[in-house]
C-alpha cells in the first residue's frame, strides 16, 4: 500500500524499491506485479515492465489493464506485433474499453493504417468523451491524412481547457503548417523555442516548419544538432536525408535514408525517399525495390505507386499496378490528399496508353483539388514578377570582381523546358560537376534585404546595395556549395530554374558566370507542367490560365533581360537541341567557355544525379517523343493557346517567337 502511494506521489524510485520487495513476499499477487510494473513504466524500464506485466495477466488473465500496459511497454520497445496481440487480448475482454482501443488506433497508425486508427479513436471518445489522449491521437490522424480542418476542430476542446500544453501547442503548430498558416504558426513555433530552448520536439517542430518554408538548409542546421542529442531518431535521419535531397546532394540524401531505414524499418515513407535516390542517380532496380517495399508496408501508400508509374511505360489496362491504383481510386472514404497523387499517376498511365481525354480528365481533377488549396497571392505574386524590367532597367553598375574558387554555369528558363537535359550534357564535361537546382540566389535575396537597416526590398531596393555585400553573399554561395557537394573541379552547374528571374543579381554577383537560357514550344511547356505533381508547391501551375499567364511574364522577362544583357545569355532551344544534337552540343559547349571534350556527346555518360520530374527522360538520353506532345490535348488546351495567341507568342498557326 505504501509503494503504491509512492508511486501516486511521482516517487518511481521509492515505489520500484518496495514493489520489489513486496512480489518477493507475494508472487503470486497480480496488482504487487502490476505496480512494479507502473513503476518501471514510469522510469522508461520498458524491458522490466513487460516482465512484470506479463506476470499480471499470467496471474490474472482479465486483468484488462494489465493487458494494456503489457501492449504499452511492448509498443515502446517496438515490439509492435506483441504490443498489438496484448491489446487485442484487452478488447477480447472488453471491446469497448477506451485505453484498449486507443492503444490499437496509435498501432494502426505506426503502421500508416490510418483509417482503422481514427476508427479506434472515434470509438474511445464515443465511450469516454473527455479521454485526452484518445482526442489528441484523433486529431493527429486527421492531420496525418490531409484533413485539417478536422483535425482542428477535433483539436480545439484541448486548447481551450488547457492552452498552455507543449503538446497540444505543437499540434496545433503542425496542423496550422498544413493548411498553409505559416505566419500564425511561426508565432507558436517561435514562442515555443523560447520557452522550450532545448526540448527536442520543439526541435522537431522547427525542422518541420523549415521544411515547409523550404528552408532546406535550416533544415540540415537543426536536424544536425538534434541527432547530436538523438542519433537513433529515424524521422530526423529522413529529414535530413529529404533537405539534402531538396538540395541536390543525393549521395548525403541516401545515406541519410539507409539510416533511417535501419533505425525504423517499418516505415514506407523512409523506403520510398531512399527509392527516389537511387531513381536520381538511374538505379532503376534498386528504386523500383525500395519503391515495391514500400507498398508492401503501406499498400496504400500512394506516393510509391506514382514513382513507380513514372519509371515504367504502360500497354495494357490490364498491368497489376493499375489494377491496383484503380482498386484504390474506387475506395469510398479516399481522402483528397491520397485522391490527388493518385489523380496524377493515373492520369500518366492513361496518357502511356493513349487515351487522352481520359488522362486530360484526371490530371485536371488532381490539378484542381491541388489548387483549392493554395494559399499564394497569385495576383500579388504577377505583380511582383512584372516589377523586374521596371526596376533593373540596365545592367548593375557595382560587381563583384573578385576570381572565385568555384566557377557557376547558370541553367535557367521555364521548369520542363530542358534544364535538366543542358545540365547533363555539361556536366559530363571532366572539368564540371552537375550541382542541380541550387537555392543559394534566393538565400542571398532573404539575406541581402533582412541584414540591411531598414530591411530592403527585391527588388526595388537592390540598387543601393554595396559591393561588400554581394562580395559576401558570393562567398556563402561557396560554402554552401562545398557543403552539399564533395568537388573537385573548379565549374559546377545550378540549374534552378527559377533563377531566370534574378539574371540582373546574378550578373551582379557573378559578372563573367555563363548563362544558359532553355526554350521550349510553349505549349509543351505548359502541358508538362500541368501534368507534373511537384514535390514543392508551385501554385501557379495548377491551374492551367494561371500557369499560362505565369508563361506569358516569363517570356516577357526572358525578353527584357536579352535587351539589356544581349550575347551575355545563350538560348537553347529544346526542339534544336534534340533534333541537331551534336552541333547544338558544341555551341552550348562553346557558351560556357570551355574547351571541347568529346565525353559530352556521350550519351550514356550520367554521372550527374537528378532529382527532378526529368529523372527517366534524362536517362534516356537525346529523345524526341516528347516534341508536339502537346497536340494530342489541343482541345483541352484552348484557353492557353488563346491566351498566348492574344499576347502575341503564338501565331496562327502555333509557331512562336
Amino acid at each position: 500500500m505504501q509503494s503504491a502511494q509512492r508511486l501516486q506521489q511521482g516517487d518511481a524510485v521509492g515505489a520500484k524499491k518496495g514493489l520489489l520487495k513486496v512480489v518477493k513476499k507475494l508472487p503470486t499477487s497480480a496488482a504487487a506485479w502490476y505496480n512494479l510494473g507502473l513503476s518501471h513504466q514510469h522510469l522508461n524500464e520498458h524491458q522490466k515492465a513487460v516482465t512484470a506485466y506479463r506476470k499480471t495477466v499470467d496471474l490474472k488473465s482479465d486483468f484488462i489493464d494489465g493487458w494494456i500496459n503489457l501492449g504499452m511497454s511492448h509498443k515502446e520497445l517496438g515490439n509492435l506485433e506483441q504490443a498489438e496481440k496484448a491489446a487485442q487480448k484487452a478488447l477480447n475482454k472488453d471491446p469497448n474499453h477506451p485505453r484498449a482501443l486507443n492503444l490499437m488506433g496509435t498501432l494502426h497508425a505506426e503502421r500508416r493504417q490510418l483509417a482503422e486508427a481514427k476508427e479506434a479513436f472515434e470509438r474511445a471518445l464515443a465511450v469516454m468523451p473527455d479521454f485526452d489522449d484518445a482526442r489528441y491521437n484523433l486529431a493527429n490522424a486527421y492531420s496525418e491524412t490531409g484533413d485539417d480542418e478536422q483535425a482542428m476542430a477535433t483539436l480545439q476542446p484541448l486548447l481551450e481547457c488547457d492552452p498552455g500544453s507543449k503538446r497540444n501547442q505543437i499540434l496545433q503548430a503542425q496542423i496550422l503548417l498544413n493548411m498553409g498558416e505559416l505566419k500564425e504558426s511561426s508565432f507558436i513555433v517561435l514562442e515555443l523555442q523560447k520557452q522550450h530552448p532545448d526540448d527536442p520536439d520543439v526541435w522537431h517542430l522547427g525542422i518541420s516548419y523549415r521544411e515547409e518554408i523550404r528552408d532546406h538548409f535550416g533544415v540540415i542546421e537543426l536536424a544536425q544538432q538534434l541527432l547530436n542529442q538523438r542519433p537513433n531518431d529515424a524521422n530526423v535521419w529522413n529529414s535530413l536525408g529529404s533537405a539534402y535531397f531538396q538540395l541536390d546532394g543525393i549521395a548525403k540524401a541516401k545515406s541519410c535514408y539507409e539510416k533511417a531505414i535501419k533505425l525504423d524499418p517499418s516505415h514506407a515513407q523512409y523506403e520510398n525517399n531512399l527509392g527516389l535516390s537511387c531513381s536520381s542517380t538511374g538505379d532503376k532496380v534498386s528504386a523500383e525495390s525500395h519503391y515495391r517495399r514500400a507498398i508492401e508496408l503501406n499498400p496504400e501508400y500512394t506516393e510509391a505507386y506514382r514513382n513507380i508509374v513514372a519509371m515504367k511505360r504502360f500497354s495494357s489496362l490490364d498491368d497489376a499496378d493499375i489494377v491496383e491504383m484503380q482498386r484504390l481510386w474506387q475506395k469510398p472514404d479516399l481522402d483528397e490528399f491520397t485522391k490527388t497523387k493518385l489523380a496524377f499517376a493515373l492520369g500518366k498511365v492513361y496518357d502511356d496508353l493513349g487515351l487522352y481525354n481520359d488522362a486530360f480528365a484526371a490530371y485536371e481533377l488532381g490539378n484542381d483539388l491541388k489548387f483549392k488549396d493554395t494559399k499564394m497571392d497569385l495576383g500579388k505574386y504577377f505583380s511582383h514578377m512584372e516589377l523586374f524590367p521596371q526596376v533593373f532597367n540596365h545592367p548593375p553598375d557595382k560587381v563583384v570582381n573578385k576570381d572565385t574558387r568555384i566557377k557557376p554555369i547558370f541553367i535557367l528558363g521555364m521548369p520542363r523546358s530542358g534544364t535538366t537535359l543542358v545540365e547533363q550534357i555539361v556536366a559530363r564535361h571532366p572539368d564540371v560537376y552537375g550541382c542541380g537546382e541550387l537555392p543559394c540566389i534566393e538565400r542571398s535575396i532573404t539575406r541581402l534585404e533582412k541584414k540591411a537597416e531598414p530591411q530592403r526590398a527585391y527588388p526595388a531596393d537592390f540598387w543601393d546595395v554595396p559591393v561588400d555585400s554581394f562580395e559576401t553573399e558570393v562567398e556563402e554561395y561557396m560554402l554552401w556549395v562545398e557543403r552539399l557537394h564533395d568537388i573537385d573541379v573548379k565549374h559546377i552547374t545550378d540549374k534552378m530554374p527559377f533563377n531566370f528571374v534574378h539574371v540582373w543579381l546574378i550578373k551582379a554577383m557573378f559578372p563573367d558566370a555563363p548563362i544558359i537560357h532553355c526554350r521550349r514550344h510553349p505549349l509543351d511547356v505548359i502541358t508538362s507542367n500541368y501534368f507534373q505533381l511537384y514535390g514543392t508547391d508551385i501554385s501557379f501551375t495548377y491551374n492551367l490560365e494561371a500557369l499560362t499567364r505565369y508563361y506569358v511574364r516569363y517570356f516577357r522577362l526572358m525578353e527584357h533581360w536579352n535587351q539589356i544583357f544581349g550575347d551575355q545569355i545563350t538560348t537553347m532551344q529544346y526542339e534544336t537541341l534534340v533534333q541537331d544534337s551534336e552541333s547544338e552540343t558544341r555551341r552550348l559547349i562553346g557558351a560556357t567557355g570551355l574547351e571541347w571534350d568529346d565525353a559530352c556527346l556521350d550519351q550514356k555518360k550520367s554521372g550527374t544525379a537528378v532529382r527532378t520530374a526529368s529523372i527517366w527522360q534524362v536517362r534516356q538520353g537525346i529523345y524526341t517523343s516528347s516534341k508536339e506532345r502537346w497536340r494530342n490535348y489541343e482541345k483541352q488546351l484552348q484557353p492557353a493557346i488563346e491566351i498566348l495567341v492574344e499576347e502575341k507568342i503564338l501565331g496562327e498557326a502555333f509557331e512562336y517567337k
